[in-house]
């Protein structure tokens, strides 16, 4: 992904289709043609009472699905770990100097061990033990340099993280991954059990508690699942877990842009791009340019690999920008250099 080092604009649009995993032939039927409220609910009912896999048995639980699901290519026998980036043989599962679960949503922000969102291997990745213990129940957000607590990395075993007093920032290579598990868990997951509490995502850090089943920061969870896509890894992932685990998806990972139909645009973004208006070969919108600086836009086939098709420096405004009409499915993404 370029320029992960900047301050980005998550404007992404998709033209002619989207980029999808593999889910069943009309898995996802009911959730057609629908946006906002209506298309979160549909989804929910599409990958609710999914199979519960246990959280910690003498048969196979979810320490044992981790080993596969987050397996290292690279590596027999090992497992990748979240923030920390490294491999770890999986047999160090449950000592101090090895890994364990970690719940990217965590537990204290209303879920209920009673029921099936506590296992949810959607929400789990193996995790430094210490690492783990240090990130505890903080949000997912940009770390405050300015903040008396601020610290990068965010742990020794951890190089790529940071934090400040109450939020915790990913390596960049996994901030798509985990606000997508976020955006799943607040499907997933709307109270309508007795085990199970309506989870939400919010911008409003002032409601977020021990005691709320709130998490955050939605804004910053939205900018990170537009500039870290969507890749194969996380798809076969995806697949794992439904084929032979839960039988539920991630919707997030197989239709990255309902994301977007749902929880909007990120509040701090730069830039808003306009609906596409085909003009005989060619395509154009209008960028609402909220930001003075450089601007880059990108295109991508796959939501994995990008590559530039602009550059420009401008001010506020509107900018009007067009490009030849594609035959197969096409993503653009802005990024943003502020001056």
């Amino acid at each position: 992904m370029l320029m992960r080092s900047v301050t980005l604009t998550a404007c992404t649009v998709a033209l002619v289709c989207s980029a999808k995993a593999d889910p069943p032939q009309d898995y996802y039927a009911s959730a057609a043609n629908k946006t906002g409220a209506g298309l979160k609910s549909a989804l929910h009912d599409i990958i609710d009472d999914h199979r519960v896999v246990r959280y910690s048995s003498k048969n196979p639980d979810t320490a044992d699905a981790l080993a596969r699901l987050d397996a290292d290519p690279d590596q027999p026998n090992s497992v990748v770990l979240i923030y920390s980036r490294r491999s770890e043989p999986v047999a160090n599962f449950g000592t101090s100097s090895g890994w364990n679960r970690e719940h990217l949503w965590p537990n204290s922000y209303g879920i209920d061990k009673r029921g099936p969102a506590y296992s949810d291997l959607h929400n789990l990745r193996p995790a430094d033990a210490s690492v783990n213990s240090a990130r505890s129940n903080k949000i997912y957000d940009t770390s405050d340099v300015k903040d008396k607590r601020y610290q990068r990395p965010g742990h020794r075993e951890a190089e790529l993280t940071s934090e400040d007093s109450d939020s915790w920032e990913p390596p960049a290579e996994v901030r798509g991954e985990v606000a997508r598990a976020a955006f799943y868990m607040a499907v997933r997951y709307s109270g309508d059990r007795a085990d199970e509490n309506d989870l939400e995502l919010t911008n409003d850090l002032s409601v977020i508690d021990a005691d709320s089943a709130f998490f955050g920061n939605l804004s910053t969870l939205l900018e990170w699942h537009l500039a870290d896509p969507v890749d194969a890894a996380e798809r076969k992932r995806n697949d794992l877990v439904y084929s032979d685990y839960q039988r539920n998806r991630n919707p997030f990972v197989d239709h990255p842009e309902w994301v977007v139909a749902i929880y909007g645009r990120p509040q701090s973004e730069p830039c808003v791009i306009g609906r596409p208006v085909v003009e005989g070969g060619s395509f154009r919108f209008d960028l609402k340019l909220t930001g003075s600086g450089r601007y880059q836009v990108l295109r991508s086939f796959d939501l994995i690999n990008w590559s530039s098709v602009e550059e420009f420096d401008a001010s506020a405004g509107v900018r009007r920008w067009q490009h030849p009409l594609n035959s197969s499915a096409c993503f653009f993404q802005v990024l943003h250099r502020p001056d």
